[in-house]
């Protein structure tokens, strides 16, 4: 039985990418019964039919599952961020990397909009997330085509999902991949708010000629923490990993204890200031939506 890639939904109706080709498929009955969802990324088992459309006959187990936006089998999740237009968010940034990592997804931050921006603040942001942090990032431009070639090589034989505010330029960077993909429709900024409009409705995965699968999604808005406990949000941190060995305490929180030795590398410039507060912010979030 032919396997493919479910790559974009509507209503009830599923389309799969099956030996390069979209075929349109519909699930089997049994499927509303077993609560079974399809979404895009699944791998599936599809009957094609004489008329040239198909059915889908199983959904095979998924290796990951994003639930905003709602993708399976991610390789890797690009988390766009800007500087200017719209101004930087790094809390917002902090809680996506979160979900991502919680996902067991693969981040690679894409800083975008550098030639809004002096160099030194690219510069800046590369010394925090990947110097001092340790997430990749690569800073590109995808209106003027900067840093492109660069990405590229990431691309090939995986999925990937674009993640980050509306209006930091997701749909304009899949033009800019697709030029042929003139349906994407590109936002803009609103004067008012400096925040983006949402420009994309649904999620769908965008064969890349370069190869690979690109899911073009709704933007993210908020994200909770529904599933990750105070006392391994710190684990979310590889920067405070790295140093809450040095701490007297095995559950320390790094707030207000003795002998902490992730605010001892704090004040020492080796933990980000800007990622602390985060942490600070997503712990006081989770302590006050439990009850201990």
């Amino acid at each position: 039985m032919p396997l493919g890639y479910v790559i974009r939904s509507h209503s009830n109706i599923y389309y799969v990418l099956v030996d390069g080709q979209e075929v349109e498929c519909r699930p089997r009955g049994k499927f509303r019964l077993d609560q079974t969802q399809v979404r895009a990324g699944d791998h599936v088992e599809v009957r094609l039919e004489a008329d040239g459309e198909g059915r889908i006959d199983k959904v095979l187990p998924r290796r990951n599952c994003l639930e905003r936006p709602p993708v399976a089998n991610v390789d890797q999740c690009l988390v766009v961020f800007t500087l200017a237009e719209p101004e930087a968010d790094y809390p917002f940034l902090d809680r996506v990397l979160i979900h991502v990592e919680q996902a067991g997804v693969a981040p690679l931050i894409l800083l975008n909009k550098i030639d809004l921006v002096e160099q030194e603040a690219v510069d800046a942001f590369v010394r925090t997330y990947r110097d001092q942090v340790g997430y990749p990032v690569l800073p590109i431009s995808a209106r003027e085509g900067w840093g492109l070639d660069a990405l590229l090589p990431h691309l090939v034989g995986k999925i990937s999902v674009l993640a980050g505010h509306s209006g930091v330029g997701k749909s304009q960077l899949i033009r800019a991949l697709e030029p042929r993909r003139q349906d994407v429709r590109v936002g803009e900024v609103s004067a008012k708010s400096r925040k983006g409009r949402h420009t994309t409705r649904h999620v769908e995965l965008i064969p890349l000629s370069s190869g690979g699968l690109l899911a073009d999604a709704p933007g993210f808005t908020y994200l909770e923490f529904q599933d990750i406990e105070k006392w391994n949000l710190r684990d979310y941190f590889p920067e405070i990993v790295r140093h809450q060995a040095a701490c007297r305490y095995s559950d320390c929180l790094h707030r207000a204890e003795p002998d902490c030795g992730v605010r001892a590398a704090l004040q020492a410039g080796e933990i980000p200031e800007s990622r602390y507060e985060s942490y600070l912010l997503f712990l006081a979030e989770i302590e006050s939506k439990k009850r201990w």
